[in-house]
């Protein structure tokens, strides 16, 4: 019998952007699969939307509280609870290629305690590789994509576009919303799978297309004043906030590297804020 894939999908006042990634959806040749889409607080009809014009996608409609990480979890719970084989995490500004489900499903059925990631390219030309799995540099505490898949060891996958066994929620748990309630809730549900056993692979013939320009980090960045020059410090909106650079570096990196990592990074972080406050001011 053909697994059964549940694909959870967060989504937030993208509309046109959703429509664009469920209707890819219609391309996807693997026979065996639902969507899930969270909606969480959306004022721009995304939910309306879709129950209009996709009628078999399930949409939850929450407050707007929930962000990934949580949202995530209310997809994977009603998913498990409907009988799914596996879920595939992925965001709403991607491009499907028709066979990506295909080849992520025949990496892993073989190998039932594997996460499988696709290859991500820009979905701007000429559609350079993006992500082929995700690595450390342990002094200075970023976590950045792997060129190639022979680009060093493969330590964490991301949520856009990963396939999970559903039997790995109920051996380590669900995503971390608490210390990752929008970023690094993939790196972290990854690594601790990876240390309950869970081998971690990148299925090199199945590709999706990022749309990078779409990316809430991309648009925060892009206008550094003096209000908001500390706030990706307390923001979960923001890859750099502290309690959550915290927690990753205590849960994952060696003891006596930690801090020096900590520092590394914030270093870096305050010298391109600067940079891009004195670029506005010109």
């Amino acid at each position: 019998m053909t697994p059964r894939v549940s694909v959870i999908t967060p989504i937030f006042n993208r509309k046109d952007i959703t429509r664009q990634f469920l209707q890819s959806f219609a391309g996807v040749t693997y026979p065996n699969f639902e969507i899930i889409v969270i909606d969480d607080g959306s004022t721009d009809g995304s939910a309306d939307a879709i129950q209009r014009e996709f009628p078999s996608v399930r949409v939850f409609r929450t407050e707007g509280n929930l962000w990934w990480s949580r949202a995530t979890n209310v997809g994977v719970r009603d998913a498990i609870s409907r009988g799914a084989d596996f879920i595939l995490t992925i965001n709403d500004d991607v491009i499907l290629d028709p066979e990506f489900l295909t080849h992520l499903v025949d990496r892993a059925v073989p190998n039932p305690r594997m996460l499988v990631g696709a290859m991500i390219y820009d979905a701007r030309p000429p559609h350079n590789l993006w992500y082929a799995g995700g690595k450390f540099s342990w002094w200075t505490g970023q976590i950045p994509h792997r060129a190639s898949v022979d680009d060093g060891p493969l330590y964490w996958l991301t949520g856009m576009g990963t396939l999970i066994p559903v039997g790995a929620f109920a051996e380590i748990g669900m995503y971390d919303e608490k210390h990752f309630p929008q970023y690094v809730g993939d790196v972290d549900f990854t690594l601790r799978a990876a240390k309950h056993g869970y081998a971690l692979s990148i299925a090199e013939r199945s590709r999706i297309y990022n749309r990078t320009e779409e990316s809430i980090q991309r648009l925060i960045r892009q206008h550094v004043t003096l209000r908001n020059f500390f706030v990706p410090l307390f923001s979960n909106k923001s890859d750099s906030k502290i309690g959550m650079r915290l927690t990753l570096y205590r849960r994952y990196w060696p003891t006596l590297l930690a801090p020096i990592a900590f520092c590394a990074y914030y270093a870096v972080f305050f010298a391109k804020q600067t940079t891009r406050l004195l670029r506005g001011l010109r």
